[in-house]
């Protein structure tokens, strides 16, 4: 790989440098290709190209991103020599403003509201998402944290992107959004947060989230007229120092044209970044979170032959050149109570937070 990697890095006709790893896979990928900022969502014509997508969770006020596939390669491991040549192309631009991050007043203020239009029953769940200042990456420290990530939550969807208008970012994410291998398709429901071991078991708070989330997903399904719907029971997943209650859907739908274009859009962004009913929580977010999520709890993944496996973007970070921003979330129903949420969402960071510490 590393003849065919130097001889398109010196033709410089990219723009842009991908790193993933889908779950439960040994292969890595690395992808170079030139970025292309995508208005008011993906089309079926990205659908059928073979790239990669970087959505944001607001599309109407963030740029979405499709990076063409220049170059693409797999490998196991990166070697010295691998690193070398790809750190310079994580370009880790200076932080042109002031980084937000809640505290925990900024934080409860934003619960405040959040729940009382709980309460009120204007809706039955909602996600308060908070930002993190994390320690600083040099871009040569970014192979060897993607690699830390991949070692360490194999059952995640791990990446790290450096575009031109995106930034930098990184994560490692346990959530399907939406995948299409040949004539089959997957999602999945996810929901409910606990501390990763056995003392801890799911109350009726976490399967009733669950539940709520699972509901919307299949009513969405059938609205879009999926074929041979079929999912699993509820299930317990780990994601680093949290787990969480997943079922998983597998279903089929005609060739891809916009009825897929629709389908995507219509589960993102999911329940479980955004909320029930889906567009009074979108805009309770919009108006309450002081942050701009960006590409926190937007979705990407690649496109490849006609088939692509999109992730929500959770557990993720972006880096500046002075310090990492982390966005954690989590959902909030009528039973929530502020310290609790808080602590869960503490809980959440040390996914990212336990390996940028040891950098």
């Amino acid at each position: 790989m590393k003849k065919e990697l130097e001889a398109v890095i010196d033709q410089e006709e990219f723009d842009s440098i991908v790193l993933y790893r889908l779950p439960n896979q040994a292969t890595c990928h690395i992808l170079l290709g030139t970025s292309e900022k995508v208005i008011n969502g993906i089309n079926s014509l990205h659908l059928k190209s073979d790239g990669f997508v970087f959505e944001p969770f607001d599309n109407t006020t963030s740029s979405g991103l499709f990076i063409d596939n220049l170059f693409e390669a797999t490998f196991e491991k990166l070697s010295s020599a691998h690193k070398a040549l790809i750190s310079p192309l994580f370009n880790i631009a200076p932080s042109t403003e002031a980084i937000y991050e809640d505290t925990y007043e900024t934080y409860q203020r934003h619960f405040n509201t959040m729940h009382q239009a709980l309460k009120d029953g204007k809706l039955s769940k909602v996600i308060l998402s908070r930002a993190l200042k994390g320690p600083a990456v040099q871009n040569n420290q970014v192979p060897d944290i993607f690699e830390t990530l991949t070692e360490k939550y194999p059952h995640a969807f791990v990446y790290a992107i450096s575009t031109p208008s995106g930034g930098t970012w990184m994560g490692a994410g346990p959530e399907l959004l939406l995948k299409h291998n040949n004539t089959q398709l997957s999602t999945v429901s996810l929901a409910g947060t606990l501390p990763n071991n056995d003392q801890f078991k799911w109350t009726a708070k976490e399967i009733t989230e669950q539940q709520l989330v699972t509901e919307y997903i299949e009513n969405v399904l059938v609205h879009h007229q999926a074929d041979n719907i079929e999912y699993s029971n509820a299930e317990t997943i780990s994601a680093g120092q949290v787990k969480h209650l997943r079922t998983n859907f597998h279903f089929e739908m005609g060739e891809i044209n916009g009825n897929h274009v629709g389908l995507l859009y219509d589960l993102h962004p999911t329940p479980a970044v955004c909320g029930l009913p889906k567009e009074h929580a979108y805009q309770l977010i919009i108006n309450t979170e002081e942050h701009d999520r960006q590409y926190y709890s937007g979705f990407l993944g690649p496109i490849k032959d006609g088939n692509y496996e999109f992730y929500v973007n959770i557990r993720c970070l972006k880096l500046t050149n002075k310090e990492s921003v982390l966005y954690i979330g989590g959902g909030l129903t009528p039973e929530s109570e502020a310290e609790k949420e808080w602590q869960e969402t503490a809980l959440k960071a040390q996914t990212l937070l336990s390996v940028l510490k040891n950098i």
